[in-house]
C-alpha cells in the first residue's frame, strides 16, 4: 500500500512512533495490525471476529469526520466555542484572493488592527503544528504576513495576542490525560557568537524557517547580531514542539477551571479525543481563567516522547487509554 510520508516518522527506515506502540499493544491484546506503508503511518487494527479500527498519522477511530474537521478550521473552531461561552482571542478572518498581487488588505482587516492594537498573529486558518504562523507589531509587517502567507493559504486568521503561559491539554472523553506548559524557541548570548551561530546549535529549529529573520527584525535584530552575554532572544512566534519550541510536563499542577475549562472546550466540539491550546493570561480575567486559542483533534506526541524517559513514559500512558478507548467504544 502507498501513503503520503508520515508527519510524525522517527526516521526514513523506522516505523513511527504510534505504529511501534502499536504492536505492543496489539501484541498484548491479541489484535492484528496491519501496516498502511512502509513506516506505519496509516494501518488498521483487526480482533478475532474481523472488526476493524484505522488510523491515520494521529488521527484514531474516535472523533467524527464533521467534528475534526471543524476543530482544523480555525475560525469555525473560534465561533462554535465562542457561542458556548468559553473565551477565545479576537479574530478577523481574511481571504487570500483579495491581497493576493500585493494589494493593500480590504479596510476592514486595518480597522481590526486599529481596534485590537499591536502585536497581532497571522496564521493559515487551517494547519497544525504552528506552521506559516507570523507575528506583526506594525500595519507594515502586518501587510508583509498577509502577501507572505496569501501565497501559500486560502484563507488567514488575523488574531489579537494573548499574553501568558501558554498550555496544550490532551483530554479523552472528558478526562485530562497530560497537561504541558510550552515556551517558543529561542537563544541565549554569550557574548561572541552571532545569532546565526546560535540557531544553528540549537538543535530543535530549522534554520531555514524563513520567520526567524521576520521575528527577529520585529526585535531590531539581524542573524548577523551578536547578542550580550546573558540576553534571551526569541526566536518564533509560537511554542510548538515541532517548531523547536520546549515543554513542561503539569499536569498535576494546573488549577481545577483550567481542566474544567479544557474538558468543555473538546465537548463544545463534539470531540472525544483533543489537545486544547490555551493561554493563562498574565492580566487575571474575571471572566475565563483561560483563553483558548485552538483544539486539535489529532494532537501529535511525537516531539514530547523525544524529550527525555519521563515524558516517554507519559506519552506511552496517554496512547494506552486512547488506543484502549479506540478498541472499546
Amino acid at each position: 500500500m502507498n501513503g503520503s510520508e508520515p508527519a510524525d516518522a522517527i526516521g526514513s527506515t523506522d516505523r513511527t512512533l504510534v505504529f511501534e506502540l502499536l504492536e505492543t499493544y496489539c501484541a498484548e491484546h491479541g489484535l492484528r495490525l496491519t501496516a498502511g506503508d512502509t513506516h506505519g503511518h496509516a494501518g488498521l487494527i483487526e480482533n478475532g471476529s474481523g472488526k476493524r479500527w484505522f488510523f491515520k498519522g494521529t488521527r484514531f477511530d474516535l472523533n467524527t469526520l464533521g467534528c475534526a474537521e471543524i476543530s482544523n478550521d480555525k475560525a469555525y473552531t473560534a465561533g462554535f466555542l465562542h457561542a458556548e461561552g468559553i473565551a477565545v482571542p479576537a479574530s478577523h478572518l481574511v481571504m487570500s484572493a483579495d491581497i493576493r498581487d500585493g494589494r493593500r488588505p480590504p479596510d476592514a482587516v486595518l480597522d481590526f488592527a486599529e481596534e485590537q492594537g499591536f502585536p497581532l498573529f497571522v496564521k493559515p486558518n487551517t494547519g497544525q503544528e504552528g506552521r506559516d504562523v507570523m507575528r506583526a507589531d506594525t500595519y507594515h509587517t502586518l501587510q508583509s504576513a498577509l502577501h507572505i502567507l496569501a501565497k501559500r493559504h486560502d484563507r488567514l486568521l488575523v488574531q489579537e495576542e494573548i499574553r501568558g503561559r501558554d498550555l496544550r491539554v490532551i483530554v479523552l472523553d472528558e478526562d485530562v490525560l497530560c497537561a504541558m506548559e510550552r515556551k517558543p524557541p529561542e537563544v541565549t548570548g554569550d557574548g561572541e557568537s552571532s545569532l546565526a551561530e546560535l540557531v544553528d546549535s540549537h538543535g530543535r529549529i530549522n534554520p531555514a524557517d524563513g520567520r526567524i529573520d521576520f521575528e527577529l527584525s520585529q526585535q531590531g535584530l539581524m542573524l548577523e547580531s551578536v547578542p550580550a552575554a546573558g540576553q534571551t532572544v526569541s526566536l518564533l512566534p509560537v511554542s510548538n514542539l515541532s517548531s523547536g519550541g520546549s515543554a513542561k510536563i503539569i499536569t498535576d499542577e494546573i488549577a481545577p477551571e483550567i481542566h474544567e475549562l479544557a474538558r468543555l472546550s473538546a465537548k463544545a466540539l463534539g470531540l472525544r479525543y483533543a489537545g486544547v491550546d490555551l493561554i493563562v493570561p498574565e492580566e487575571r480575567r474575571p471572566d475565563t481563567a483561560g483563553v483558548v486559542l485552538e483544539v486539535n483533534a489529532a494532537p501529535g506526541l511525537n516531539n514530547l516522547y523525544r524529550r527525555g524517559s519521563k515524558e516517554a513514559e507519559i506519552v506511552r500512558k496517554v496512547y494506552v487509554e486512547v488506543f484502549n478507548a479506540m478498541i472499546q467504544k
